[in-house]
């Protein structure tokens, strides 16, 4: 709704605006069967956390695919939680996954893909 009200030649508009509803979920996929690695997406600030949920010596692994697959490392330990502030474009399918890796220095090295477990989730 507008309102124009003119008070001595000169016009002011007054616009009534309307913040929109946010959904607030969080998705949680763990990894397969034996592997100690969870990890959530929670769709309201795209946070993702990476949960170490067992002392097995390897470290837990979250994954986000969006067009391309990216890698989030949790090397801290049983019992840790990393978090990361993702900016992901709204109203958008993505995988969300978690598996465990031996770190190899990439990204993508000493993942243990038998872990890996993955889910369809919405970025809103």
């Amino acid at each position: 709704m507008m309102q124009a009200v003119l008070a001595g030649g000169i016009a002011a508009g007054i616009a009534l605006t309307s913040t929109a509803a946010y959904a607030d979920t969080t998705y949680t996929e763990y990894a397969a069967p034996g592997c100690g690695a969870k990890s959530t997406f929670k769709t309201y600030g795209d946070v993702l956390k990476v949960y170490d949920i067992e002392a097995d010596g390897h470290s837990a692994v979250g994954i986000i695919e969006n067009g391309t697959q990216y890698y989030y490392w949790n090397h801290s330990g049983n019992g840790t939680v990393k978090t990361w502030d993702l900016d992901l474009p709204e109203n958008r399918a993505i995988a969300l996954g978690a598996m465990l890796g031996d770190w190899q220095g990439t990204p993508t090295g000493g993942l243990i893909w038998p872990c890996l477990s993955t889910s369809t989730v919405s970025t809103s």
